[in-house]
């Protein structure tokens, strides 16, 4: 008569009784069918899940010969402790490591299960299709070994293989739940002060899972590389203390194109991007960029090429040294509801990006802009706009610079948001095409210095609209310039319906043509600011919509600025080819033929032509 004692195999299998107690009611659950689904969403196991487990109870559907089809069968849960690990953070447990996965490998999946200890790991661990480590709130495992050499805690390919799987093809399927991972960048730091650790360096792969994980002792790099990979979850993870030992771009989680420049740690290198990232509830403290991506590229034909349908939402990133959160080529992506406290840069910084959503963001205390909306530009490699891109409802407090700025976008809306205590601008366009801003509230802006900045500036930009913003210095030290300012090179230009208290200089200033601006009162600029004595003038409205007009000259500096209105024949307004306009001036008279219902030619002018502007 033989036993499973006697049986070698059998020592990394658990007795039912032992299944129970090192589980729980959650973890005994793991090894039948629903718990797969139950914790990788983070749920307990109920006696729901047991009913729709087909009416087994935990045991008799771990122990019956016939288990539910795509359930863990318990000779697929393996305990690293009944493997020979000892967990006493001095042994080295690696072998039982190595081995549970190993196992997993072989029965085509499996649980690992991690009880509470201090695991020490020497050797990059080998991660295959199917795999679910479920470690107990008590368990942490530590990088160690040599830190010039053993670089990396987990991956999902075989290392130094350029080929190694293309597209989605790698192993995915892949959870890892709970647990403590640190990876000592303090304690067992590289002699190289450049090298980078990683706990995940994940490619090509199809559904990975993480959950309520903690990572701690980072070293420069990226604590998790998502490389071209689809269907990734990161949920409730927390994220503390990354040494930055040297300069570089190191993000906490990084989202990559399958490049030998971005993931050399094997291939394919195809290009793959990643689609279909969640990463929620997760907690960033203390590192140097905390979730994004930092390169772009083109596809063989020459098009971009884009990481989709990524959501960054409900995080806390709190003393980043950089840039908190950085979409980069992204499309179709979501970034909300995220807090972010203290950035050494910009908050949320978005480059290159496609029908993106910023909304709902609190962002205080940057050492540059609140958020930023920019294109990517690598002379002779990469140059590609942001374009469609909403940025709603966000708050954005005490920022070294401008609370929203924009470079080089197209389809741009800037919507119900609010900002106080900035030092430059509260918004800052700049070689944008068809932008809106409205509904914005600007509080306290342009605190580096008084008279210097403004409140919203749109500078080289075209089909702007600026309406409905409120603007306003009220109680704070310094006041801006101008609440609205547009200077020389941009065009067709709309400021309607803003509320704006006047700064040190005034309220609105435009120098570009096509400019209308329409006050509460009905009133529009028909020019921007000019300095003419000869010459048509280009109106940038119907000037047969206008009941009288003020027409403004002289010199400011001068002393001899004047304002007069001017009326056409008929009641109802002006008659082009007819009606001349004749007012006079500190030196004498400007005369100027009514030529088209959107042009004026000066005939003569004592004293410059400054602007005109409509009353309805």
């Amino acid at each position: 008569m033989s036993s499973n004692r006697d049986n070698p195999a059998s020592k990394s299998k658990l007795s039912r009784r032992k299944l129970l107690q090192t589980f729980g009611a959650v973890g005994a659950a793991m090894a039948v069918g629903s718990v797969g689904a139950a914790m990788a969403q983070g749920k307990p196991f109920t006696e729901k899940d047991k009913e729709e487990g087909g009416g087994h109870s935990v045991t008799e559907s771990v122990y019956s010969g016939n288990p539910h089809p795509g359930k863990h069968d318990p000779a697929h849960v393996y305990d690293v402790r009944r493997l020979g690990a000892n967990g006493d953070g001095a042994t080295d447990d690696t072998a039982a490591f190595e081995q549970a996965l190993l196992k997993v490998k072989e029965g085509g999946g499996g649980v690992v299960y991690v009880p509470p200890g201090t695991y020490v790991i020497t050797r990059v661990l080998r991660l295959h299709k199917n795999t679910y480590i479920r470690m107990e709130d008590g368990a942490v495992l530590k990088k160690m070994g040599n830190p010039d050499s053993n670089l990396k805690l987990f991956v999902n390919g075989d290392m130094g293989d350029d080929y190694y799987a293309n597209g989605y093809e790698g192993d995915g399927n892949i959870s890892v739940i709970g647990g403590t991972i640190d990876l000592c960048g303090e304690s067992n730091p590289p002699t190289n002060p450049a090298r980078n650790f990683q706990a995940f360096g994940i490619a090509h792969a199809d559904g990975v899972h993480i959950e309520r994980v903690h990572f701690i002792n980072g070293h420069n790099g990226h604590i998790i590389e998502f490389n071209s990979s689809r269907n990734v979850k990161l949920l409730h993870c927390t994220f503390k203390d990354q040494v930055v030992a040297s300069s570089g771009q190191y993000e906490m989680v990084q989202i990559d194109f399958a490049t030998a420049e971005a993931f050399p740690t094997f291939g394919a290198f195809d290009d793959t991007p990643c689609q279909d990232v969640l990463i929620e509830g997760c907690s960033f403290v203390n590192g140097h960029r905390g979730v994004g991506t930092h390169g772009s590229k083109y596809d063989s034909a020459g098009s971009q090429i884009f990481h989709d349908n990524i959501r960054i939402v409900n995080n806390l990133f709190r003393n980043i040294a950089d840039i908190a959160i950085k979409p980069e080529s992204y499309r179709n992506a979501v970034v909300t509801g995220n807090t972010i406290e203290n950035a050494g840069s910009a908050g949320i910084a978005a480059y290159s990006c496609r029908n993106t959503i910023i909304s709902g963001n609190t962002v205080r205390q940057t050492s540059l802009h609140g958020i930023t909306i920019s294109r990517k530009t690598a002379a002779g490699v990469f140059d590609e706009p942001s374009v469609n891109v909403t940025v709603s409802d966000n708050v954005v407090t005490n920022v070294a610079n401008s609370p929203i700025r924009v470079i080089g976008g197209s389809g741009i809306v800037i919507d119900g948001n609010y900002s106080s205590a900035a030092n430059r601008e509260g918004a800052y366009i700049t070689n944008t095409n068809d932008i809106v801003l409205r509904n914005n509230v600007f509080r306290g802006v342009c605190q580096a210095q008084n008279n210097q900045y403004y409140g919203i500036r749109a500078d080289g930009c075209a089909n702007v609209d600026i309406s409905g913003n409120s603007i306003s210095n009220a109680g704070y030290a310094n006041n801006y310039k101008y609440a609205v300012y547009i200077p020389a090179g941009s065009t067709d230009v709309r400021i309607s319906g803003n509320s704006a208290v006047p700064g040190a200089s005034g309220t609105i200033r435009s120098d570009a043509a096509d400019t209308v601006v329409v006050a509460d009162n009905g009133e529009r600029f028909l020019t921007a600011n000019l300095n003419a004595t000869s010459g048509t003038i280009a109106l940038s409205d119907d000037i047969t919509k206008y009941r009288s007009l003020i027409v403004a000259t002289g010199s400011v500096s001068g002393g001899d600025l004047r304002h007069e209105t001017a009326r056409g024949w008929y009641t109802s307004g002006f008659r082009p080819g007819t009606d001349y306009l004749n007012v006079a001036t500190s030196n004498g008279k400007l005369i100027a033929s009514i030529d088209t219902n959107n042009q004026i030619t000066l005939v003569s002018a004592s004293d410059p032509l400054r602007y005109i502007i409509g009353f309805l």
